[in-house]
Formats: structure tokens, C-alpha cells, sequence
């Protein structure tokens, strides 16, 4: 095998098991296994893990979503097994709340590997809505949750 070619490789080597925690809290349901840049990492399961409250991209709180929008979070860990979260471009719905176009899923920093991707959708019943302080289950909110090897390279919806 041409190890060249391969280069190092950032993923994760299984199913992290995604999922919304109490509130505003995130759960990671399984112990994975992931690499930076060929390095390999460990993060232990966690429930009710603290979602951060700040976009790792720009270090600045996260973009409310308005009714009738929608984004991909991108939730990734560092080599210490923090949790970082990326929030991509937000999207409009039409007028029956459905996708005028698919989101795009955030760039994220050579530093993180991504575990999975959160596709949150604030339906035009709903109110603004922002990721680490409303809670998962506010009214329109819809959040699917999407266990990931690595970053998708187009837009997802679920």
C-alpha cells in the first residue's frame, strides 16, 4: 500500500452514538476511537457531557436560529477529548418548512476530528434558538443527530 497517498488520516473508528442529553447537554454514548492527523486519540462515553457555548471556528457565541431556519453543527473533539462545536451557514425554509436548499456542513480546524454532525431545523412555529443554552426540545425545534467518520464534503439533511 502506497502510505503516501493515504496521508494522515483524521476520523473516527466507530459509532460515537450521538445524542441529545437533558436540556442543553450532549451525550456521547459510546467510548470511540478516533484519529488527528494519523495520531490516534480515545474518548470515554459521556452523558449529559456540557456543550460549549462558543463556535470553535470564530470563538464567538453561536448564531441564534431564527423560524423558518436551519444549519449543521459540526461536533468534533480535540486531541485532549474536548468537545468543540462548528456551526455551519444557516439556511432559509420555504413557506412549508421544508429545505429551499440542503445545509452545508461547516469547515472545521486540522486540530479536530469530527464525531458527528447535529442538522438543527427551527420550523416557523418555533422561536430563536441557540445551541449550547435553549434546550434541544423548544417549541419547531427538530434535531437529528448523525454519528460521522468523517466530515461530509456536501450538504446533508439528515
Amino acid at each position: 500500500m502506497d502510505q503516501l497517498a493515504l496521508g494522515a488520516v483524521t476520523m473516527t473508528h466507530g459509532k460515537a452514538g450521538l445524542a441529545a442529553g437533558t436540556t442543553t447537554t450532549i451525550t456521547i454514548a459510546n467510548t470511540i476511537d478516533f484519529s488527528i492527523k494519523g495520531k490516534a486519540y480515545q474518548k470515554a462515553a459521556a452523558s449529559n457531557a456540557a456543550t460549549p457555548t462558543t463556535d470553535r471556528q470564530t470563538g464567538a457565541a453561536f448564531t441564534a436560529l431564527a423560524a423558518s431556519r436551519a444549519c449543521i453543527f459540526a461536533v468534533c473533539l480535540d486531541s485532549d477529548g474536548t468537545i468543540r462545536v462548528y456551526q455551519g451557514p444557516i439556511v432559509t425554509l420555504d413557506a412549508s418548512d421544508n429545505y429551499s436548499v440542503a445545509p452545508e456542513p461547516p469547515g472545521i480546524k486540522d486540530t479536530d476530528c469530527p464525531i458527528g454532525a447535529i442538522v438543527a431545523k427551527n420550523i416557523s412555529t418555533g422561536s430563536a434558538w441557540t445551541f449550547g443554552s435553549s434546550n434541544w426540545t423548544a417549541t419547531g425545534m427538530s434535531d437529528t443527530f448523525v454519528d460521522l467518520a468523517t466530515m461530509p464534503d456536501r450538504p446533508f439533511t439528515s
